[in-house]
């Protein structure tokens, strides 16, 4: 074991945590006190929200991460774009109307018609669809495949008869009416045969932009290539009308936004700059007329800015960089700043140029005065990333807490109903847990060592003090009887507390030596004669304290980085698999390792997979080992190990290849049933297969979710699953309804 990399992991470790919050934000209600915001909270889960549950689902929660809007040509109806479908919202009461494409794939882009009666959606796996606004009814779908891509931009051209589809460099033309393709300025330029043409775009040119590149009257479109050349394109004669040569893409990525009009361009690039080569990153507006430039800001800074966007006026533009929105006034060159924390996902200006817009993973939508900086309203529900979701042991209780927030939500997972919140004050949890008994709850945030723990039951609040520094995590014991902080002592040794869960008083503390360092561990185990933990990164080790004696262990595992780790139920095993530096390459393992957790020792290495192993899960009576591998457009598979014997038992064989989609069949979390006779596997697209341990056959599948998932429970009965996801919403399973595979 190399003991110098242990003085630094901790220290490295929460830099790393200091990245996480100031991308997951900070969360507050300003206008609110925290009485006001509970009762508000307590009326979360209003009927909405079970708006077009998929198929065998009956409750959800979360309205899906948000990362598109627009407003409707009257200013009357907002369209917020969640990763679960189109919310369709009253601009004055911020009512949901409809929930419109619901469950349909990822939705890359949305139009209004020029009436506001009409949406267009496009969607990842190709298609283009139409919905009536009034009715939330659909009313026609245009697909056309292209290579592995999906829509990127749709508009309603100016005649109200046509759809203008954007996938990368092609535009295709539909006919509303007839549902039939025209030609477009994509076949035009692409079918010539003439290779001295100068109206051939660049190989890679972004026909799109950011989200206007069709001009306000709909007669021009314009493209952007990695090389910085802009041009302009007349879409009847499909010729070049404009060419602007601005700089090159930065070296580390650059954003693009036109007005409406297309006469100015906006950019934002990072590059290193000075002889210490810091990253900068700048503003640009570009004449596309004169191709003169303006620079109108410059920052050192490694985060960068997330968006930009025109008001339709194209009077101003707004950014978010990683620490503000900024509305930019393009006559002056000057911006209003709004000191914002949370990662904004995006916005959008209203019709009358006076309100933006924004939605955020703090759980909220924020409405900003244009003229003044200042915020009109807040509308919660929005944008939420499941930070922690855990169950209780009887999985009548379901924990949330969303990244950025200091609020942790319990619910009831025989209804989905919301029970109660649990709110600390205005500084955001980076962790949270429920004991296994649902009957106390702990809530810590990095950098601080202030613990608030909660008796459910009561609603009664501590605050316990964590170690001198700060906490940097939090467990329960299996009982429950027990809550377990780690972080960082006075004396900056790596410190461990024991308090007793129902009245907050500390039983014991242990502290490790000058050399040891326990940051965040990726995985715990924690009985009352044992807390283990494995720490991935920065020479991967096996921590375990024998409770009785304080004593603690140390394991060097042997891997540079560790994959993904679990201990057993019974708490003897470890099974991990990591990436190793092979001649001076990190090379990812796949077999996977297994361990005796008191002892360090190794008991056997499974071999089989052909591929990276992504995802682990133990049986409940722990013989049985799960393990999922796949990336790409390569294989992938499910294995069973037989813990005793090392051999694999069945083979379950995903969709490794499924209408167009490379990473189908690639699985994020495996998890056993009660009875260990069903593995459910909850794949990176969205999907949860369900299947037979005993035989491997494939016995349901849950279509709902459309980002990967994250986290899998059972019931103890096996009826019931309940899933999270990465599109920002948790789904309750009645398993005992017949779906369609």
């Amino acid at each position: 074991m190399v003991k110098s990399i242990y003085s630094n992991r901790l220290f490295i470790g929460v830099l790393i945590g200091i990245i996480l919050i100031f991308i997951g934000g900070t969360y507050y209600l300003k206008h609110l006190d925290n009485e006001k915001t509970l009762e508000i909270e307590r009326n979360i889960r209003l009927d909405y929200e079970d708006w077009h549950l998929p198929e065998g689902a009956y409750a959800r929660i979360g309205r899906g991460t948000v990362h598109a809007m627009r407003y409707a040509p009257d200013g009357n109806s907002f369209a917020v774009v969640s990763d679960i479908g189109v919310w369709i919202l009253d601009v004055q009461t911020a009512e949901p109307q409809h929930l419109l494409a619901a469950h349909t794939g990822v939705i890359n882009s949305i139009s209004f018609s020029a009436d506001g009666s009409t949406l267009a959606v496009g969607t990842e796996n190709g298609e283009a669809q139409l919905w009536d606004i009034s009715t939330g009814k659909h009313q026609k779908t245009f697909t056309r495949r292209i290579y592995y891509t999906g829509v990127e931009n749709v508009i309603f051209m100016p005649d109200g008869h046509t759809v203008a589809v954007i996938y990368l460099s092609m535009v295709d033309l539909w006919d509303i009416a007839t549902g039939k393709r025209k030609k477009t300025l994509s076949e035009e330029v692409y079918d010539t045969t003439d290779d001295t043409t100068n109206n051939i775009p660049d190989m890679y040119m972004n026909l799109g932009g950011y989200n206007n590149s069709f001009s306000s009257d709909s007669k021009t479109v314009a493209s952007y290539s990695n090389n910085g050349t802009c041009r302009i394109w007349d879409i009847a004669t499909r010729e070049e009308i404009h060419t602007l040569k601005a700089e090159p893409v930065g070296q580390y990525g650059e954003l693009v936004s036109f007005s409406s009009d297309l006469l100015t361009v906006v950019t934002a690039s990072q590059s290193n700059k000075g002889p210490r080569q810091i990253r900068v990153w700048e503003i640009n507006l570009w004449d596309v007329n004169s191709g003169t430039r303006k620079k109108i800001f410059e920052k050192a800074g490694f985060l960068g800015f997330q968006f930009l966007v025109f008001s339709p006026d194209g009077n101003f533009f707004a950014s978010l960089d990683d620490r503000a929105i900024r509305i930019w006034d393009v006559n002056t060159g000057k911006a209003k700043v709004i000191e914002y924390n949370s990662a904004v996902t995006s916005a959008a200006f209203s019709p009358d140029n006076r309100t933006l817009v924004s939605s955020s993973y703090d759980n909220t939508l924020r409405f900003w005065d244009v003229d003044s900086g200042k915020e009109k309203n807040t509308v919660t529900g929005y944008g939420a990333l499941f930070r922690d979701v855990s169950l209780s042991s009887d999985a009548q209780t379901l924990m949330s807490l969303c990244f950025g927030s200091n609020t942790v939500r319990l619910w009831d997972t025989n209804t989905g109903q919301h029970i109660n919140n649990f709110i600390a004050d205005k500084k955001y949890f980076t962790d949270a847990v429920l004991s296994p008994d649902a009957r106390g709850l702990a809530g810590s945030s990095i950098l601080h060592n202030t613990i608030h723990l909660w008796d459910v039951n009561t609603g009664k609040h501590s605050k316990l003090k964590g170690p001198k520094r700060f906490v940097s995590g939090m467990a329960f014991s299996h009982d429950g009887k027990t809550l377990a902080s780690w972080g960082v002592g006075g004396n900056r040794k790596s410190v461990i507390q024991f308090y007793e869960a129902d009245r907050g008083s500390i039983q014991r503390t242990l502290q490790l030596s000058n050399q040891d360092r326990f940051s965040v561990p990726d995985d715990i185990y924690f009985d009352n004669k044992m807390l283990a933990g494995i720490v991935k990164f920065f020479d991967p080790t096996l921590f375990v304290w024998n409770l009785d004696s304080g004593d603690y262990k140390i394991t060097d595992i042997g891997v540079y980085e560790v994959k993904v780790a679990r201990f057993s139920p019974d708490g003897r095993m470890l099974a991990y698999v990591g990436k190793t530096l092979s001649q001076q390459e990190l090379k990812m393992e796949r077999n996977i390792v297994l361990r005796d957790v008191e002892t360090g020792d190794h008991i056997r290495t499974f071999t089989g997979h052909t591929d990276e192993v992504r995802c682990l899960a133990f049986s409940p009576d722990s013989r049985t080992l799960a393990s999922g591998s796949g990336i790409g457009m390569r294989k992938k598979t499910i294995l069973l190990w037989d813990i005793d014997t090392g051999s694999s038992k069945v083979v379950m064989d995903p969709n490794w290849f499924e209408n167009f989609r490379i990473h189908a069949g690639v699985a994020s979390v495996l998890a056993f049933s009660a009875d260990g006779q069903t593995l459910a596997s909850g794949m990176k697209l969205g999907d949860i297969y369900l299947w037979k341990t005993a035989t491997g056959e494939k016995e349901k599948t849950l279509h709902g979710h459309s980002q990967r998932i994250s986290q899998i429970f059972f019931s103890a009965d096996g009826k019931t699953l309940i899933s999270a996801s990465h599109d920002g919403t948790v789904l309750l399973w009645d398993l005992t309804v017949d779906t369609v595979n």
